[in-house]
């Protein structure tokens, strides 16, 4: 992964981001990754950047476009890039970790790799002239050819101070239906 492209949410850097986000006059196509657990600040970065639009922004959900079968994802993408304007000024791609697998063949998944339908969905996206944002909820999924692909991945890490960590893992816990994330290894 780049270390160039590649730095935490309110970092000096992000905040370089965000003015040269905002000073951009011409809109371009740029492929904008957030990934990571923390939510909020996730949430807020989201909202930051759809301020600094001049416009509506588009959100779509990966979960109803990318599915096991590959051919069905691709005219499932193909159908859903084809409704974006040429004049929307931001889209954003939910729930992105559907695009890549995880090497399954021994006991733990340890590798993430790139699926058929992400290499399909980042050439398709490259069409689109607007900023392209893809969120991620868990920055372990994020993998080698997203991360060389994107223009800007912002890190959203768990949060630091005590009073943050337990409200932060008391918003984390559920039950019955349980979401308990399955750590996976830190790739380099």
């Amino acid at each position: 992964m780049s270390t160039e492209n590649t730095f935490d949410f309110n970092s000096s850097e992000y905040k370089e981001f965000i003015k040269k986000y905002r000073n951009k006059e011409t809109k371009t196509h740029s492929l904008i990754v957030f990934a990571g657990e923390f939510s909020t600040d996730r949430s807020s970065a989201i909202d930051e950047l759809q301020r600094e639009t001049m416009g509506e922004a588009i959100e779509v959900d990966l979960s109803e476009i990318i599915t096991q079968n590959e051919e069905e994802s691709y005219s499932n993408i193909d159908a859903s890039l084809e409704k974006i304007d040429d004049d929307v000024p931001l889209v954003i791609f939910r729930n992105a970790e559907l695009l890549n697998g995880a090497y399954t063949g021994y006991s733990n998944s340890q590798v993430i790799y790139s699926t058929p339908q992400e290499k399909y969905f980042l050439k398709k996206i490259k069409q689109i002239s607007a900023p392209v944002l893809l969120e991620l909820s868990n920055v372990n999924q994020l993998d080698m050819t997203l991360a060389r692909t994107a223009d800007v991945v912002v890190h959203f890490n768990a949060p630091s101070s005590f009073l943050e960590k337990m409200a932060w893992k008391f918003q984390n816990i559920h039950v019955h239906g349980s979401r308990f994330l399955s750590p996976r290894p830190v790739q380099k």
